[in-house]
């Protein structure tokens, strides 16, 4: 059974176990039996032959959202994850079971926030600035300049000042760890 592809309904980390179970050989990953702890699992990517200790979340911006980018002060050891949907940018690799796909640490689902265009009267709005105003584009965004990509930089260079502070202020609060007990890993 193929999943279709379902970027923000309903996702959630038992689905993602669920599928990673039943969908390995479509997936290029084999589970080593006995080795879930927590929230990961110890899976064997097939194509290149590595072992990832591999945490599982509904979505990649979960990743931040659960403080894993601190990995200075809490010292986890994820080397990959799976997710049921891409929607950030994270760095390690990833398994998205809405595309049954791997992406290498630090690529998005979309190959780059495009470049910005400008005309006499400013920027012209294009097609990821639309994106981006919604939940999943947000996210994408976000992700991109936790990670420092200067495309993400530039866009966040341009926008209003009001919107720029907003999400700088969150940028600054997801480098911090969040509070109350981490997540099982």
């Amino acid at each position: 059974m193929k999943l279709r592809e379902r970027r923000y309904s309903k996702y959630r980390a038992a689905d993602v176990w669920a599928t990673l179970y039943e969908q390995q050989s479509e997936l290029d990953a084999v589970v080593h039996d006995g080795s879930v702890t927590g929230n990961c699992v110890l899976l064997t990517r097939i194509s290149t032959d590595v072992t990832y200790k591999a945490v599982v979340l509904a979505r990649a911006s979960d990743w931040y959202k659960y403080s894993l980018n601190c990995q200075d002060r809490w010292k986890h050891g994820v080397t990959a994850l799976v997710c049921g949907t891409h929607d950030s940018c994270v760095p390690v690799p990833v398994l998205a079971l809405d595309q049954l796909k791997w992406y290498e640490s630090k690529q998005m689902r979309v190959a780059s926030l495009a470049p910005l265009s400008f005309d006499g009267k400013g920027i012209v709005s294009d097609q990821f600035d639309k994106f981006r105003r919604g939940f999943y584009g947000h996210n994408m965004l976000i992700g991109a300049l936790m990670m420092g990509k200067e495309d993400a930089t530039e866009r966040l260079a341009h926008m209003r000042k009001s919107t720029r502070l907003r999400i700088e202020a969150k940028l600054k609060k997801l480098h911090q760890r969040r509070p109350g007990k981490p997540l099982e890993v």
